[in-house]
């Protein structure tokens, strides 16, 4: 090889807030003078910056690169190693590059902060406010909390609090007067609640408390004036005597029922305290693909028969799979969702919660993406409700106003995870060919891997041709095919990642091995189903499990197989459809949504249309896509509104730039790949079920399109 690099330091600590530099060195053993691309990749690509970013290095002659390191201020990052790694690739041999390595040790911190929400209260005896308190840092922490008052009573739910990392917690504060303020002015007492973290200064917090009379100051004024009433009236009472017994009686009519009502009306009753908690498992499953958050609610003053309403927001890359609210709300309609159709809750809507029971609260399992993910799920109590009908009526002094609680849902990728996925057909063709996707961590274990996979098809397609099953290259993909439904899948550790006919496909930190499988269809027939793919076998190295041991391991996969309607076709165009470097070209994508006939919308007539969008890095995203309702960077998803009867879906248009030395690494093109789906409804009864099987992952399904164009390049 003509390029040695180094890098140092090899290791070092940061802290949140801080940054801290790496040296790339780069020595040419070449003859001739070689540019170098640098770039950091993996889980700190998005935290370096590199200066400059493209070495020029003459032969014999070494170069140098600054990579800045830089970790915002907040509790988002976890306590422990990351690996931190670049990319040098040489210009005039791109597939000659190096990764370089190196250990940064992100070290733990806590900050708490506290708040008085309100600081200023109210009241003829006494009033409620909350202390938040919340841990900014990316450590636990503890905090003490203490009160200190004159002539006032204060009451805290709890002296001390946890507070897990980028944590809030809240605790409720009575404050209650001594004795009684008959009359006069109102009176103003301050108080002080002092919070102190440990090893850290307390953060005291100031409060006041407005105490009102029991009286108004005109109480004794109106007295006076009623005592000499009352006089009078007793002395017209004599006189009405004396004149009766003289005159005879006189009939007095009975009171009317509006002279006799001289109660007043019932006091208005203060807000009910909801104290909130959302918590997560530290280490959960990966195998499971599924992480649990618990909410727990503590209510004490609440009216009999009441629910606590507690809005719940996830963001869109996991999905709500199951939970255990009496039912939800919708967030805008008010309308109830049954607690067995968790496909339709969407984030926003209303966990419905009895504070009456024994342990009031509700187990949330969300799924995210089988490569891992960390996202944050929150909840607020917002409402006092009771059920009537399919409706929510809202009770009673309602529900004091709090802060969102916050937990972070954290799970590794699994070591193996499973994926099916169907190519658009063409049209009239009676072959549906399915990619079973098996996805490996890199850095779960190195050694050789065997996976034995048994792949199932509705009854209306053949069984699976697996001696015709197929790899980009044409290599056979299943290297023994032990029964009729079952093949399997080798992971060997020294093949060249960049041989496409060797079967492997490989990331920075994923290795996967996609089998092509053919199914055969009838192609005068309307039907719909599933394709699984399950894990029956495992070996790693002398390792080897069961089919029950891999089925715990590795969950099973399902994808849509649908005949009649092509519910969802994607057609993109390049324009124009080659270009040079530097060049600015457009792609369109032309879609519609001709979804079964025969089946109807959701009872909210909602179809969510999203589009994923993949592209080789020779291509520069400019703006965002042009039609997109929403459009997510980060996921690459454009989600586009459901277009009203007899409208056609608008087209999407991407601009992009073509880098200006794209030609420069060998390459002829560029690829641009759309995957297209929509989210259907409900099963309405069991012939929707496909056939009466349980469709695993509950409903809706998302129905899957891939589209994939190329741009090629020209060359100068």
């Amino acid at each position: 090889m003509a390029t040695v690099a180094d890098i140092e330091p090899a290791s070092l600590t940061i802290t949140p807030g801080t940054s801290e530099q790496f040296t790339l060195t780069l020595r040419n053993d070449g003859d001739d003078v070689e540019a170098y691309r640098l770039t950091a990749i993996d889980d700190a690509a998005d935290l370096v910056a590199i200066e400059p970013d493209t070495v020029l290095v003459h032969p014999g002659e070494t170069g140098t690169a600054v990579a800045t390191l830089e970790l915002a201020h907040g509790g988002n990052w976890a306590v422990g190693e990351m690996v931190v790694r670049f990319r040098v690739v040489p210009a005039g041999a791109p597939d000659d590059f190096l990764v370089l390595e190196a250990i940064a040790t992100i070290q733990s911190f806590s900050e708490v902060a506290a708040v008085l929400t309100p600081p200023t209260l109210e009241g003829r005896r006494g009033a409620s406010t909350r202390i938040s308190v919340t841990n900014t840092g990316n450590a636990h922490a503890e905090a003490d909390l203490a009160v200190s008052a004159g002539n006032l009573e204060l009451t805290i739910d709890r002296p001390r609090v946890a507070l897990p990392a980028g944590s809030t917690q809240e605790v409720a504060l009575r404050v209650h007067a001594r004795g009684v303020l008959w009359r006069g002015d109102p009176e103003q007492h301050d108080f002080t609640v002092t919070v102190t973290p440990e090893g850290q200064p307390s953060v005291p917090l100031e409060g006041t408390f407005r105490r009102l009379p029991l009286l108004p100051g005109w109480t004794f004024v109106a007295a006076i004036v009623a005592a000499a009433v009352i006089g009078l009236g007793i002395f017209v009472g004599l006189a009405v005597l004396v004149w009766n017994a003289v005159t005879g009686p006189v009939v007095t009519p009975p009171p009317t029922e509006a002279a006799s009502d001289t109660s007043a009306p019932p006091p208005t009753a203060e807000p009910v305290v909801v104290v909130t908690d959302l918590t997560a498992p530290a280490d959960p499953d990966p195998a499971g693909g599924s992480v649990v958050a618990t909410l727990a609610i503590e209510a004490a003053d609440a009216p009999p028969d009441a629910l606590i309403a507690v809005a719940v927001t996830w963001p869109d890359r996991l999905a709500l799979a199951s939970a255990s609210c009496l039912g939800w709300l919708d967030g805008s309609t008010d309308d109830v969702i049954a607690p067995e159709t968790p496909g339709l809750v969407r984030p926003g809507d209303q966990c419905l919660i009895d504070p009456g029971t024994l342990r009031a609260q509700a187990d949330l399992e969300f799924t995210g993406p089988r490569e891992g993910f960390s996202e944050t799920v929150s909840a607020k109590a917002s409402r006092l409700v009771t059920i009537e009908g399919d409706r929510a009526v809202e009770v009673e002094p309602g529900v004091r106003k709090s802060f969102d609680e916050k937990v972070a849902l954290t799970l590794d990728p699994a070591p193996f995870w499973l994926q099916v996925e169907q190519y658009r057909p063409e049209p009239g063709s009676s072959t549906r060919l399915f990619v079973m996707a098996v996805h490996r961590t890199l850095d779960a274990d190195t050694q050789d891997a065997r996976v034995a996979l048994r792949i199932s098809v509705p009854d209306f397609a053949d069984p699976p041709n697996l001696f015709g099953a197929f790899v980009v290259g044409g290599a056979g993909a299943c290297v023994d095919v032990p029964e009729d439904d079952v093949c399997v899948v080798d992971f060997p550790v020294d093949v060249d990642p960049f041989d496409q006919g060797g079967g492997r496909w490989v990331d920075d930190a994923l290795e996967t091995q996609w089998v092509f499988v053919p199914i055969e269809v009838p192609t005068d027939e309307s039907d719909a189903g599933l394709v699984s793919v399950e894990a029956v076998g495992l070996t790693e190295g002398d390792d080897e499990l069961g089919a029950k041991a891999t089925a715990d391991l590795i969950p099973p996969a399902t994808g849509p197989l649908v005949l009649g309607s092509d519910l969802f076709p994607v057609d993109v165009e390049f324009d124009p459809s080659s270009a040079p470097g530097g060049e600015t070209v457009q792609a369109t994508v032309e879609l519609t949504a001709a979804i079964l006939d025969d089946r109807p919308a959701a009872d909210d007539g909602s179809r969510l249309l999203a589009l994923e969008f993949l592209w080789w890095d020779q291509l520069n995203l400019v703006g965002d896509p042009e039609g997109c309702a929403e459009y997510d960077p980060k996921s690459r998803v454009c989600t586009l509104d459901e277009p009203a009867a007899g409208e056609e879906i608008p087209d999407v248009v991407l601009t992009f730039t073509v880098d200006e030395d794209a030609t420069s690494s060998g390459a002829d093109h560029a690829e641009l790949l759309v995957k297209a789906s929509v989210l259907t409804y409900p099963p309405e009864d069991e012939e929707d079920l496909t056939g009466g099987a349980d469709v695993p992952g509950g409903w809706p399904i998302r129905w899957d399109a891939t589209q994939i164009q190329s741009l090629d390049f020209e060359f100068g």
